[in-house]
């Protein structure tokens, strides 16, 4: 908590704010706004913690090689390489496995553990994955391995591994916060690890930069014990102290110094995950543990190129997913309740992506399948907020090869004959769960706060700077503000985005607003001296030395 913590030094739209956002007393509100905060929780309270360490301390003490099992993503990558460095203050005996996204898919499988076996381990730890893996541990206990568990995503009771499991979101385990990531996971391990031997801290603090990368990229809520992780991560990735992030920041064009959860959510992140999109994730992994600088510089070229490529190939499957939908799907002027769309030849390392854009554009949850071999479809899917597609998706199990996920995100995979009746369940469970809740598909325009032009001052906008950092479950708060479009001016290579000033009625003052990544539809339709109302976030705009406020425009109502 702040020292000399003084509320009534608060802008008293910050403190309503808060107040809406169920911060009320003046210690929440002193923990929340704290440079340094302190909320986090007793490693042990974990589920099988105890148990955890043990294992580890045992194939530490017996110098036994230890193989960490990771994922494809940002976080799996982050995981993996917070326990590889925690874990390299103790032993040299460490090696990591991370699954290919097209040969292997997500999670343990058999035939890795068969090679990483061979390769001389003795214990496995998983991270970000291995919740649902009941078969593939079983068999790798079959060939000798000892097993531990840690990661985050749901986990189904029926097919819970039978070894030590750490996952908050296990159903009996008591951990006060269920929102960490697999690098949350990974890194309360490692802190428990130290604090059971009596290691200095900074063994496993040292990789909080690492912990927010991974966090931010899983799209995880930014609030409780992640605030804490993040904040004082994002203050280590700032600090430059870590060159490989140093080297990729700067090289993608970030200022180190003034990294955000917003850069590392669209900047860093997106480099870190399109290399397991494109080529192997092991790359990422290699990345933070190499100290060479010719390497260093070398794998972020090469992630710098996977992003390239990442882009071009989402775009295009984007358009081909559009030409499908306007194709067999507006035939009688009606956009489905679920958009489920089967490719072909389609590159899957983009397929989620893909679905998120769409699930944007439409507000509906969407699943893309594309096809693989031997007659089968791997399927990824996003939704919307309020449906809940690992619930819906399971209640087809049966007909998934696998099947895995969370409420916002699942994969699976699905043989051609049963596309069919997966179609038909979700229309009829999309169908019950709107006679539930009419407006589960409309989109809603929300906002904090209405505001008045002489309201957005730049101490006022400087305030809004405490929110950080901001995400999923503390997003940046949204404001509407009415007025008049005057001075209207068109942006971008192909005259796409709209700059403006939003003039109040009595013309004494005005906003500067900015619209990106709006519905095309209400740029096109901005004209001069048209009365809107204008919703989005209030920010600082820097330029050639000087400060002024902007209005960062997400939707604009005509009042005309």
């Amino acid at each position: 908590m702040q020292k000399n913590f003084n509320i009534e030094q608060i802008n008293p739209i910050v403190i309503d704010l808060l107040h809406d956002r169920g911060y009320r007393s003046e210690k929440e509100i002193a923990e929340f706004l704290s440079i340094r905060p302190q909320k986090t929780y007793d490693p042990f309270l974990l589920l099988n913690m105890a148990e955890g360490v043990d294992l580890v301390l045992s194939a530490v003490e017996n110098e036994e090689r230890i193989c960490i099992y990771g994922d494809y993503d940002a976080d799996g990558v982050t995981s993996t390489s917070i326990l590889l460095e925690f874990l390299s203050n103790m032993t040299s005996n460490l090696s990591y496995y991370i699954p290919s996204r097209f040969d292997e898919g997500y999670g343990l499988n058999k035939a890795a553990m068969k090679k990483i076996s061979e390769s001389g381990a003795a214990l496995v730890i998983t991270v970000d994955c291995g919740s649902v893996s009941r078969e593939e541990v079983d068999y790798g206990k079959s060939l000798g391995l000892q097993i531990l568990v840690t990661d985050h995503h749901r986990a189904d009771e029926e097919r819970l591994p039978n070894c030590p499991v750490i996952n908050p979101n296990q159903s009996d385990c008591n951990y006060p916060f269920k929102g960490l990531a697999g690098c949350g996971v990974a890194f309360k391990l490692a802190q428990a690890v130290a604090r059971t031997i009596g290691m200095d801290s900074h063994t496993y603090n040292d990789t909080l930069d690492l912990v927010a990368v991974g966090t931010i990229a899983d799209v995880m809520p930014l609030v409780d014990e992640n605030r804490t992780l993040v904040k004082y991560g994002l203050m280590k990735l700032n600090s430059a102290s870590r060159k490989q992030l140093k080297t990729l920041v700067e090289e993608i064009g970030l200022k180190l110094g003034e990294v955000s959860a917003f850069n590392v959510a669209f900047g860093i992140a997106p480099h870190i995950n399109a290399v397991g999109r494109i080529k192997s994730a092991g790359l990422g992994v290699k990345l933070f543990r190499t100290d060479s600088e010719d390497e260093i510089s070398e794998i972020v070229r090469i992630v710098k190129d996977c992003n390239i490529q990442r882009k071009n190939l989402q775009n295009e499957i984007y358009e081909r997913c559009i030409e499908i939908i306007k194709k067999d799907y507006k035939k009688d002027g009606k956009i489905p309740n679920f958009i489920l769309i089967e490719l072909d030849n389609a590159h899957e390392g983009v397929t989620g992506i893909v679905a998120g854009r769409l699930k944007e554009k439409f507000h509906r949850p969407v699943a893309i399948l594309t096809k693989t071999e031997d007659e089968l479809y791997k399927g990824t899917s996003r939704s919307i907020d309020g449906l809940d597609i690992h619930l819906l998706l399971s209640h087809f199990s049966d007909l998934f090869k696998s099947f895995g996920g969370h409420k916002a995100a699942c994969g699976f995979t699905i043989a051609e004959k049963n596309i069919l009746y997966l179609r038909q369940g979700i229309d009829k469970y999309m169908s019950e769960e709107l006679y539930k809740n009419p407006e589960l598909l409309t989109r809603k325009w929300n906002w904090d706060l209405s505001l008045a032009q002489e309201d957005i001052t730049i101490d006022f906008a400087d305030s809004l700077s405490l929110f950080e950092p901001c995400g999923r479950g503390n997003e940046r708060p949204k404001f509407s503000v009415e007025g008049i479009i005057s001075n209207l001016k068109s942006m971008g290579n192909e005259g796409q985005y709209r700059r403006f000033q939003l003039m109040s009625e009595n013309s004494t003052s005005f906003v500067p607003c900015v619209c990106f990544g709006i519905e095309q539809g209400s740029v096109d339709e901005l004209s001069e001296g048209a009365r809107v109302r204008a919703i989005g976030s209030i920010a600082l705009n820097r330029w050639n030395g000087n400060v002024s406020t902007q209005m960062n425009v997400n939707k604009i109502f005509s009042l005309d």
